[in-house]
């Protein structure tokens, strides 16, 4: 039989946590407004429009930024903020 001792590790301080919180909070709005971005063209363009390969391209970039935009803000969020912890086995 083992037991699982979970450390914590020293709280996120300084100023990195504390611009990794800002990155995170601007990148969630950038995020939305290109999410609202993608939304609206889609919704409110015509079928003729959507149909062609500038508009597919420029939608195409826009989910490319957003992927971007997430895999950053996971980063900075995995980095900047989680504490870290440490998993002793005891026997």
């Amino acid at each position: 039989m083992h037991i699982e001792k979970i450390e914590y590790g020293p709280e996120k301080e300084g100023s990195w946590s504390q611009v990794a919180f800002i990155l995170v909070v601007v990148l969630t709005i950038a995020a939305a407004g290109i999410t609202g971005t993608i939304f609206w063209k889609i919704i409110f363009s015509g079928p003729s429009a959507a149909s062609t390969r500038q508009f597919i391209e420029d939608v195409g970039k826009s989910l490319a930024y957003l992927l971007f935009i997430f895999a950053a803000i996971l980063y900075l969020y995995v980095k900047g903020l989680l504490q870290d912890e440490y998993v002793t086995t005891l026997e």
